[in-house]
């Protein structure tokens, strides 16, 4: 069976991690995105694994882009990016493409069983991850689904976040349980994002306002 192609831009201790599950792979390591262009314009099919101390949506914006410009027609080509951290508004823009694979400094003892199920084309989106603290502000309001109220947003901040939720922190006792709302917030990139929510629990807070876990539904 031919080998297939990884194109690596992480460091000999990162590739360490995903290692047993390269081992059908001829492994190049690129110095440079121009390397990395040269060896993309003849690869057929094979995956890039790359490593950023922060990964952005921008990153994996840039990242597909340019395998949509270099790689040749009906070839595929998967994507594995490993970082110290990941920031919130990666999930929420790719939640579920099976092409990628996100994998944070906190899930290397993880890495070879995410990458094994990854690159056998198995889901991986769903798997529970840790909670990372989230000190930003944010907009909520109700959503009406009939479309016929309007609620004004009300100011609060995140708390924490995983991929598939996040604790809010309001001023003031506003939703219950399974409730649905949206959820405007700023990335780090300085996009505004919103989300859409369900309420999954809630709790007073000592100051008269209310603790939320929600659980994220799509982005608008």
């Amino acid at each position: 069976m031919q080998k297939l192609t990884l194109l690596t831009l992480a460091s000999a201790k990162t590739l360490s991690y995903f290692e047993p599950c390269f081992q059908d792979y001829h492994i190049h390591q690129c110095h440079s995105l121009d390397s990395m262009k040269s060896f993309l314009r003849k690869t057929a099919s094979g995956l890039i694994l790359a490593e950023f101390p922060k990964c952005t949506s921008r990153h994996v914006e840039a990242f597909m882009a340019l395998r949509s410009e270099m790689i040749m027609k009906n070839s595929h080509l998967n994507l594995m990016f490993f970082s110290q951290s990941i920031d919130f508004s990666v999930y929420q823009k790719f939640p579920r493409d099976r092409s990628l694979l996100l994998v944070s400094e906190a899930e290397k003892q993880k890495a070879p069983m995410l990458a094994s199920k990854f690159l056998q084309g198995q889901p991986v989106f769903l798997r529970n991850s840790e909670r990372q603290p989230m000190e930003s502000p944010v907009l909520v309001k109700s959503t009406d689904w009939t479309g016929q109220l309007s609620t004004p947003r009300t100011k609060g901040r995140f708390i924490d976040f995983a991929q598939q939720g996040a604790r809010l922190y309001l001023p003031q006792k506003i939703f219950k349980v399974k409730d649905y709302i949206s959820v405007l917030y700023q990335s780090s990139n300085k996009d505004w994002i919103t989300v859409e929510c369900q309420l999954r629990w809630e709790h007073p807070t000592p100051d008269g306002g209310q603790m939320l876990g929600i659980q994220f539904l799509a982005i608008a």
